[in-house]
């Protein structure tokens, strides 16, 4: 049986307001002090996390379990730094406050700058790989 991949877990629950996304950028870059990241990979993360709380900010308003979860106007992002990837994530109040070519252009963003993502159930999921052989 092997042993489960080591990981280190942040979580942060925000207002869903623009000015507190900030506090994410500042988490992520503390996270990514941890990891063998180039600088200019840590500022492209920085602009996915953004891009994603703003295609989550900017959606359809739905009902879903996660809103009994979730308390109505705020963002959650983690961010999971695993033993060769570091994963983000984005849940919360889905407001419809952008247009359709906002949100896809957050998209082209998002794809542009990580490794992997997924969006399901008001939930953006980013995936970076890690390589610590460079080091």
């Amino acid at each position: 049986m092997e042993a489960a991949a080591s990981t280190r877990t942040v979580s942060l629950t925000i207002p869903a307001k623009p000015d507190y996304v900030v506090l994410a950028r500042l988490t992520l870059s503390a996270v990514c002090r941890l990891t063998p990241l180039a600088p200019e990979e840590a500022a492209d993360l920085k602009l996915a996390i953004t891009e994603a709380a703003t295609y989550i900010m900017g959606g359809e308003r739905r009902t879903s379990s996660r809103e009994e979860e979730q308390p109505d106007g705020t963002l959650t992002f983690t961010f999971d730094l695993g033993d060769d990837s570091l994963g983000l994530g984005v849940s919360g109040a889905e407001l419809p406050t952008i247009s359709d070519e906002e949100r896809e252009l957050s998209l082209a963003l998002i794809r542009a700058t990580v490794d992997a993502y997924d969006y399901a159930d008001g939930t953006m999921s980013l995936t970076k790989h890690l390589d610590y052989s460079a080091e």
